[in-house]
C-alpha cells in the first residue's frame, strides 16, 4: 500500500511539474510583442496594415499578438535606443522589437541587449535574401543583430514636366543624366537656355561623396576621418562646388522634394523612398500652378567609374527577453518576409524588398496599370539590383556627427563664394570672378 501511495505521489508531482515546465511553452495565453518603428511616409501605414494582416491571420492561429507602441523618426528612436543602452533612469521600456539602425545596434550589443538572429535560420534561409541586405546587419563580431526587412537606395529623380520642355528646346536627353558629368553639363546649359534657373540639387552631399569615392576606387573614410585630400577628394569636389556657385545647382539643407514643388529645380539625387512624396502639383512664385509628372533615373555614375549607389534603412532588432517570446518574434519577421507578404507590405513606398525571389517579382509586376512613377521605380531599382553594387555606409560611432561637420562646411564653402562671384562677376566677367571668388576655398575646407 506505502509503495502504491508513492507511485501515486511521484505520478502527481511529474505531472504537475510537467505542466509547470510547459506552461511558459504551451500556454494559451497570446505572447504580446512590442514593437517600435519609424513613419517614413507610406511606410507608416505599410508598417500598421501588415501588423494587423498578421495578427488576424498568422498570429491568430500561433498565438501571436503584435502592438506598435512607438511610432518616431530614426532619430527620435535612436535616442530612446541610446538612453536604453546607457541604462538611463528615464530610459523607456524597452520593446521586443524596434526598428533601427547599426550605431543604435552597436551600443545595445556592447550591453549585452539583443539577440543574434542568425542561428534562427538555417543556410538555405538566409541565402534567400540578397548578401548586401544582410550584410548590414552584421556587426563587427560577425553575429546577425538587424533584420532586414525593407531597404531603399538612392536614385536620381526628375521632374519631366520642366525637363521635357528643356529637352525640347535644347536636345538634351534624359540618358545624359546617367553620369555625373552629363549631369553638370545639362545644368549648365539649362541655367544657360532658362537665363539663371537652377538645374539640380543633391539631397545628401556625404552620401554622394561616398557613393563618388566608391565609384572611383577610393574610400572616403581614413583612419575613421572623411579623407578629402585624397585625389578623388577635388574631382568630388568639383562636381559639388563649382555648379553651387555658378547657380546651376541648389545649397539647401533640406530635401529635393520641397523645391521641386515650386519648380526651382528639376532633379535631385534622392533615397528611392521619397517617391512617396512627390507633390502632383507645382506652385511658381507668382502663385500660378500646374500638374507635374516624375520620372526616376539610376543613381548618376561618374564617366569611366563603377556603378555604384547608397544602401540605406535600418532592420529590426531584438531585445533579449524569454526564449517563448523570442521565438515569436522570429515567426513575424519570417512571415514578414516572405516575398508574398513583402512585395505587398512594400507596395508604393519606395522601399525595396529583401530577398532575391521577391526583388525577381517585384519587376515583374511593373505594369502600364500602375502608377507611372511606382512603374519606374520598380523598372529602375530591379536594373540597379542588377548591375549597381550597394554601398554599406561605413559603421563608426560618430557618423552622424562627421556628417553635419562635412555638409556645413561644404554649404557654408559654396554659399559664401556664389555670394562673392556674383558681386565680382558684373564688374570683371564671369571666369575671373570665379577664380578671384573661389581661390584658396578648397584648401581651407580640407584644413578645418
Amino acid at each position: 500500500m506505502l509503495f502504491l501511495l508513492l507511485g501515486v505521489a511521484v505520478l502527481l508531482f511529474t505531472a504537475y511539474w510537467g505542466i509547470g515546465m510547459s506552461r511558459e511553452e504551451n500556454s494559451r495565453e497570446p505572447v504580446v510583442l512590442t514593437l517600435w518603428h519609424n513613419p517614413g511616409g507610406q511606410m507608416k501605414h505599410a508598417m500598421s496594415d501588415v501588423v494587423d494582416e498578421f495578427n488576424r491571420t498568422v498570429g491568430k492561429e500561433k498565438g501571436i499578438v503584435v502592438v506598435v507602441t512607438s511610432i518616431g523618426k530614426f532619430e527620435v528612436l535612436h535616442e530612446k535606443l541610446e538612453l536604453i543602452a546607457n541604462g538611463d533612469p528615464g530610459a523607456p521600456e524597452p520593446p521586443d522589437i524596434a526598428i533601427a539602425y547599426p550605431k543604435s545596434a552597436i551600443l545595445l550589443v556592447r550591453k549585452n541587449l539583443l539577440v543574434d538572429i542568425g542561428p534562427y535560420f538555417n543556410e538555405q534561409e538566409l541565402s534567400a535574401f540578397v548578401p548586401r541586405f544582410l550584410e548590414e546587419g552584421r556587426l563587427a563580431d560577425g553575429k546577425l543583430y538587424l533584420f532586414p526587412v525593407a531597404k531603399s537606395t538612392e536614385a536620381l529623380l526628375v521632374n519631366r514636366t520642366l525637363f521635357d520642355r528643356f529637352a525640347a528646346g535644347t536636345g538634351v536627353t534624359l540618358e545624359s543624366l546617367r553620369t555625373v558629368e552629363g549631369l553638370l553639363s545639362a545644368a549648365r546649359k539649362y541655367y544657360e537656355w532658362t537665363g539663371g534657373k537652377m538645374f539640380f540639387m543633391i539631397d545628401n552631399p556625404f552620401n554622394f561623396a561616398q557613393v563618388a569615392y566608391a565609384q572611383l576606387g577610393d574610400d572616403f573614410f581614413l583612419d575613421g576621418v572623411p579623407n578629402v585630400s585624397s585625389p578623388s577628394g577635388r574631382k568630388v569636389w568639383n562636381a559639388y562646388y563649382e555648379p553651387a556657385v555658378k547657380g546651376y545647382e541648389a545649397i539647401y539643407s533640406g530635401y529635393g522634394t520641397d523645391l521641386t514643388k515650386t519648380g526651382d529645380i528639376v532633379c535631385w539625387t534622392s533615397s528611392t523612398a521619397a517617391t512617396t512624396f512627390l507633390p502632383s502639383t507645382m506652385t511658381y512664385a507668382d502663385n500660378s500652378s500646374e500638374p507635374v509628372a516624375f520620372d526616376v533615373l539610376p543613381y548618376p555614375v561618374f564617366e569611366g567609374g563603377k556603378k555604384v549607389t547608397m544602401q540605406r534603412a535600418g532592420g529590426f532588432c531584438l531585445f533579449k527577453s524569454t526564449a517563448r517570446k523570442e521565438r515569436a518574434a522570429i515567426v513575424f519577421l519570417k512571415w514578414l518576409v516572405e516575398p508574398e507578404q513583402n512585395l505587398r507590405f512594400l507596395a508604393a513606398t519606395g522601399y525595396l524588398p529583401v530577398t532575391k525571389e521577391a526583388m525577381r517579382k517585384a519587376a515583374s509586376t511593373a505594369s502600364a496599370t500602375m502608377p507611372e512613377i511606382q512603374r519606374r521605380f520598380l523598372e529602375v531599382t530591379s536594373l540597379m539590383q542588377a548591375e549597381y553594387d550597394f554601398l554599406i555606409p561605413r559603421l563608426l560611432e560618430d557618423y552622424r556627427a562627421l556628417e553635419k561637420r562635412y555638409e556645413a562646411g561644404l554649404r557654408k564653402s559654396a554659399q559664401s563664394s556664389k555670394e562673392k562671384y556674383e558681386r565680382l562677376r558684373s564688374r570683371m566677367g564671369a571666369d575671373k570672378a570665379y577664380r578671384v571668388a573661389t581661390e584658396g576655398v578648397y584648401e581651407r575646407f580640407k584644413g578645418d
